[in-house]
């Protein structure tokens, strides 16, 4: 019920739904999730699956469900941030340049976000982010993900500019020494 609350907000916040049509839909979720609530409890759950309609491989460490953000080096970040915004329509979500005006500026699109990044090295991909759900945590996910691939190089991560509520992620290599960082599904957002 609480995803389909943030749904309506999002929705209502972007302006694509009225503060009318806001309330009559809060209306019907909070009414019909009883109903939900107790078919749950007496319906047993699916097996989770992909888009090709297998599931997923039952050792996974963790379930990533959204890539939440790719962060890009880039040459020039205004005009970067520009384009992004007019290819997508996206949003500034944080704007963390200094004099230097190397960034970051992270640019929302949706329920992920695209960080635009000047000034550090060749541009091109700095890393990915996937978000995780369930999250265990930076500390937890940072000791599971340090004892299962030891040469990943993982450390933990802690946003110090966001004035978001999930900041602390974990950042590691993949075996190609592609950057990945692992965090909540609202890391930031």
């Amino acid at each position: 019920m609480g995803n389909k609350i943030d749904d309506l907000v999002t929705l209502y916040d972007e302006k694509r739904i009225s503060r009318r049509q806001l309330i009559g839909a809060l209306l019907v979720v909070s009414a019909t999730a009883p109903l939900a609530a107790t078919a749950a409890q007496q319906t047993p759950p699916l097996p989770e699956r992909n888009l090709t309609g297998a599931p997923p491989p039952g050792d996974a460490l963790f379930r990533g469900r959204i890539v939440n953000h790719v962060t890009l080096r880039v040459k020039d970040l205004d005009e970067s941030r520009r384009f992004y915004q007019e290819l997508l329509g996206a949003s500034v979500l944080l704007d963390g340049r200094s004099s230097e005006q190397i960034g970051p500026v992270d640019l929302l699109t949706g329920d992920s976000f695209v960080t635009v990044v000047g000034g550090r090295g060749a541009p091109g991909i700095d890393h990915f982010a996937i978000g995780l759900d369930p999250w265990p945590g930076a500390d937890r996910a940072l000791a599971e993900v340090q004892k299962r691939f030891p040469k990943s190089e993982a450390r933990a991560n802690q946003n110090q500019i966001s004035k978001a509520r999930e900041t602390r992620s974990v950042m590691l290599k993949d075996p190609n020494g592609i950057s990945v960082q692992l965090g909540s599904v609202k890391y930031q957002i």
